[in-house]
C-alpha cells in the first residue's frame, strides 16, 4: 500500500488533474452529501443584507469547497514536501471569508440579537442565513487543520497512514469522532511501542 501511495506521488500530473476539477466542481455546489436545496423566499428572508464583493452568502457558499483539496492531500499525499502550503491554503481562504461575513453580520441592523446562554439562542442565531454560512465556514477551517495535525502526529510517531486514513474520513465528515478515533488509535501505538518496544513501521 505505501509502494502504491509513492507511485501516486510521481503521478503529479493526475493530482493536478483531480485538484483542478475539485476546484471546477466547487462554483456548482458539488459536495459530500449534497442536495439540491429548496429556494428561499427573499421576500420573508431579513438574512440577505450581508453581501461580501456583491455576493451573498449563498453565492459564497462554493468557497468551502475549498476545504476539500486540504482533505484530498492530506489522505493521498499525506508525505508531500508541499504538503503544508497546500493544505493551508482552504483554511486561509475560508479563514477570510469568515472575518468578513462575521464583521459584516456584525453590522447588519436585520442581524437576530446573539445569545449563547440558551440551545434555543444558539437555534435562533442559526437560523439566520449568514450566521449558519459563519457557522459552515468555520466547520470547513478548523477540520481540516485537526486533520493535518493527525497526519503530522502520526508521521512523527511512524504510524501506518492506512490506519490513519479512516480517522481522517471521519475528521472531515463527524469532527470529533474523528478526533476521538485517531486519540484512541495513537493511545495504542504508544501502548505498543512502551510495552513491546516495538518500533511502528
Amino acid at each position: 500500500w505505501l509502494k502504491s501511495i509513492a507511485a501516486m506521488e510521481r503521478k503529479k500530473p493526475l493530482a493536478i488533474f483531480l485538484l483542478a476539477a475539485l476546484i471546477a466542481l466547487g462554483p456548482l455546489g458539488i459536495g459530500f452529501g449534497s442536495k439540491q436545496a429548496a429556494p428561499v423566499d427573499s421576500s420573508s428572508s431579513k438574512d440577505h443584507d450581508v453581501r461580501l464583493l456583491g455576493l451573498r452568502s449563498s453565492q459564497l457558499f462554493p468557497v468551502t469547497n475549498l476545504s476539500l483539496v486540504s482533505w484530498f492531500f492530506l489522505i493521498f499525499f499525506p508525505r508531500w514536501r508541499k504538503l503544508q502550503q497546500v493544505v493551508l491554503i482552504g483554511p486561509m481562504v475560508n479563514a477570510v471569508v469568515y472575518a468578513a461575513v462575521a464583521f459584516l453580520a456584525a453590522r447588519n441592523p436585520h442581524a437576530p440579537a446573539v445569545d449563547f446562554s440558551s440551545l434555543e439562542g444558539i437555534r435562533t442565531m442559526f437560523a439566520d442565513a449568514d450566521a449558519c454560512f459563519a457557522g459552515w465556514l468555520h466547520y470547513c477551517v478548523f477540520d481540516p487543520l485537526i486533520g493535518f495535525g493527525e497526519v503530522l502526529d502520526s508521521r512523527q510517531l511512524k504510524v501506518p497512514h492506512l490506519l490513519v486514513v479512516p480517522c481522517l474520513l471521519m475528521t472531515m465528515l463527524a469532527g470529533p469522532v474523528g478526533f476521538l478515533m485517531y486519540m484512541s488509535l495513537r493511545s495504542i501505538v504508544l501502548w505498543t511501542k512502551d510495552d513491546f518496544h516495538f518500533n511502528v513501521q
